[in-house]
């Protein structure tokens, strides 16, 4: 089992690669659940609706306000324009909020300084392998919701980690707009939590690589065997963390 986290940017520009590689796995007996985010949707819909576009340690700031464009951009944008789109190519999927039937069920990360952004807490993943059991893909929009009933937006990249480490996933893909880790101009076919922590120390990882990286770690940190941050083949630079001989 496979959990594929794709970023907003992706997901406007989704290739015929990427189906292609989607429809082999599906074909090899694979399951997959795939998460995405939104960003450039809901940048647009906070510039409508004249509210700022905040960010801090890479989360983002989500005010009650703005939580509502944040539902609207994943749910009936994102979410559905995904879902229409996997459908088209002869992929069974069925579009979720991680926000109802308590998906994925949060505690605010600190409502006082980012907002109504949550920390995943559980993951009910009888609802997902129902889905998985009936030869379905499911995609769940990056939302969550408290014990209280209160809808919570969630980095996406934290979600795939939390799903993939609650279904025992094998590994999850980051589908990025690039072929893979670089390092010193060459793209690293696999690299060690190590070697990704030193090309940060080093600067050969930069830019927007860093929080791929740093959600990679973390998917690694959660007992996931493999990370791949790959393009719409689904190919890339496979990261790992060592065992350690003791």
């Amino acid at each position: 089992m496979s959990v594929l986290k794709i970023g907003g940017s992706t997901l406007e520009n989704l290739q015929p690669a990427f189906f292609n590689s989607l429809h082999n796995k599906i074909h090899q007996g694979e399951k997959v659940v795939i998460v995405h985010g939104g960003g450039p949707e809901i940048n647009k819909k906070l510039k409508e609706k004249g509210l700022p576009i905040q960010k801090k340690d890479g989360i983002r700031i989500t005010s009650e306000e703005a939580l509502s464009c944040v539902k609207t951009a994943l749910m009936d944008e994102a979410n559905n324009k995904l879902v229409d789109r996997l459908q088209q190519e002869g992929i069974q999927a069925v579009g979720l909020s991680g926000s109802e039937n308590t998906l994925i069920q949060c505690e605010f990360l600190d409502q006082e300084k980012y907002g109504f952004v949550g920390k995943v807490i559980n993951v009910n993943i009888v609802l997902l392998e129902e889905l998985l059991i009936a030869g379905k893909v499911p995609v769940i929009a990056s939302l969550g919701v408290t014990e209280n009933g209160e809808e919570v937006n969630i980095n996406a990249d934290t979600v795939a980690g939390e799903a993939a480490a609650a279904l025992s996933a094998e590994s999850v893909c980051f589908v990025t707009d690039i072929s893979g880790v670089q390092i010193e101009g060459k793209k690293a076919d696999q690299l060690s939590v190590t070697e990704l922590k030193q090309g940060i120390v080093d600067g050969h990882i930069y830019g927007g690589m860093i929080p791929k990286v740093e959600a990679t770690v973390n998917c690694l940190n959660l007992n996931i065997k493999e990370v791949l941050i790959a393009d719409q083949t689904l190919t890339g630079t496979r990261c790992y963390k060592e065992v350690l001989v003791t």
